[in-house]
């Protein structure tokens, strides 16, 4: 019989140890790195609802990245447009009508200021990101807008370009044949093209003088035009003649040409001498008019040329570049009826997407550039008559051009950055869900994963306590054998 064999049960005891010692080695390690759980197979059933959450959190983090890049493209557009806003205000302060200054100190300065504010806003438009343009869509690999130097002195560049057009637009007295014969005075398109001033109509207060607008070829009803002015009879002092024509940069602006009958001798400015008898009057009438004709082809429509010049240098969305003028502007355009916010997007959450992109050849920033540069192109020295009258033609087509009522236009600098703020404002809308959807799934992420200081500390003092005393029952238990008992 063996009576030696302890009657304590030693291996059951011995792995229970076994497993409160793995326990605690679970807990230490734990303790040291704040993780529940080594591997995602010890993580058990909330293995799949981990993995789902980290995905989660991983597209979070992809749309907070694309946030964080639009977000610092739009601070660029923000303040690039701030200024291009400030720079249209400073030009509309180079265009006030009669605002000649001391000795003609603002005619002199103006073509300087406007040169140094269109450098700036070229610049301001070659703006780029580490590398990456943003006025030009999402052509952003190339500067959008050739340098000033190009566009003002380069061989297709803008000076040589109003020089051609002038060379069209003034000659012979802004392209009108006067012709006078008999009692009837002709005044005639020099050919079908759109130089020059262009002919509308007339009138008279005199019922014997007539004033008739026709087509020098019936057949070609649109073509070039002629308007008769017939003295059937002799004009009182006062009665009017008054001709209509139109002006190259847009046909519906209109100049009428009124000129008055007098007995005076010299006839003052704006009237013409009653002769003796219906013939001398007509010749007297086309001298008269010559004069004025003159007068505004050197003034006024001098300054309608270099505007229509600029409408067709700087091309805005849609439109065909002069095939005599250089190619200003190198970046994306979607033509005029595209979106140029939506040449640059950005996926921002699930289901939501932002557009930001922005092109130089927008209308406002079209119409800026050209406001600047029919200043920088016109030289208004010496301080004269002459010289006055080109700047005050330039000042009213310019402060019509840029005026705040055209604000509210497509492609205006206000309109662009009312469109971007409201991308701003899905942006951050975006941006706050994320914040938060991103704090709750990591803490759920936490509970599932994160071992608590506390909690794990508090396992660890229990856990030693029931092994200091599965140690100490083991260590009594096994000493009663039958052997040491009987002794």
């Amino acid at each position: 019989m063996i009576v030696n064999k302890a009657l304590y049960p030693v291996s059951t005891t011995i792995k229970t140890i076994n497993n409160m010692q793995k326990q605690m080695e679970s807990l230490q390690m734990q303790l040291a790195t704040g993780k529940r759980h080594n591997t995602l197979a010890e993580i058990g059933s909330d293995r799949v609802h981990d993995l789902n959450i980290r995905a989660r959190l991983g597209r979070i983090a992809g749309f907070q990245a694309n946030i964080q890049t639009v977000e610092t493209r739009l601070s660029f557009y923000t303040k690039s447009m701030q200024r291009l806003d400030e720079i249209a205000g400073s030009a509309r302060g180079l265009a006030v009508p009669g605002a000649y200054g001391t000795n003609g100190i603002n005619l002199a300065n103006a073509q300087s200021q406007a040169s140094t504010l269109l450098k700036e806003v070229i610049d301001t438009l070659n703006t780029d990101i580490m590398g990456q343009y943003i006025f030009g869509g999402n052509a952003s690999d190339r500067k959008p807008v050739a340098s000033f130097d190009q566009i003002m002195h380069g061989p297709n560049g803008f000076v040589p370009f109003v020089q051609a057009r002038h060379g069209e637009d003034l000659a012979n007295t802004g392209r009108l044949d006067r012709i006078v014969a008999g009692d009837t005075v002709s005044l005639v398109e020099d050919g079908d093209h759109d130089y020059g001033f262009k002919l509308v109509g007339g009138s008279s207060t005199n019922p014997g003088i007539t004033v008739t607008l026709d087509p020098m070829d019936p057949l070609d009803p649109d073509g070039a035009q002629r308007v008769d002015v017939q003295f059937g009879s002799q004009p009182v002092a006062g009665q009017e003649v008054t001709l209509i024509v139109s002006y190259p940069d847009d046909r519906n602006r209109h100049e009428t040409i009124t000129l008055k009958a007098t007995t005076e001798v010299p006839p003052p400015a704006g009237t013409f001498l009653i002769g003796a008898d219906e013939n001398a009057t007509a010749t007297n009438f086309s001298a008269a008019l010559g004069n004025r004709l003159d007068k505004l082809t050197s003034t006024k429509l001098t300054a309608a040329s270099t505007y229509a010049a600029a409408d067709q240098f700087f091309t805005k969305r849609g439109e065909s570049q002069h095939p005599q003028a250089m190619q200003w502007y190198n970046g994306q355009d979607v033509g005029a009826n595209g979106n140029p916010r939506q040449t640059v997007s950005a996926d921002i959450d699930e289901s939501t997407k932002v557009s930001y992109g922005v092109q130089a050849n927008e209308n406002g920033i079209v119409e800026l550039m050209k406001g600047l540069a029919v200043f920088a192109v016109s030289q208004l020295t010496p301080i004269d008559e002459t010289n006055a009258g080109i700047y005050d033609g330039l000042v009213g087509l310019q402060r019509a051009r840029l005026a705040n009522v055209n604000n509210a236009q497509p492609g205006s600098i206000q309109v662009i950055t009312m469109e971007l703020g409201l991308a701003a404002n899905t942006l951050n809308t975006v941006k706050a869900r994320h914040s938060q959807y991103d704090a709750e799934l990591k803490t759920m992420l936490s509970a599932i994963e994160t071992a608590p200081v506390e909690e794990v500390a508090m396992q660890m003092l229990t856990l030693r306590t029931r092994l200091e005393a599965s140690y100490q029952v083991t260590s009594m238990v096994s000493q009663l054998t039958l052997v040491n008992y009987l002794r």
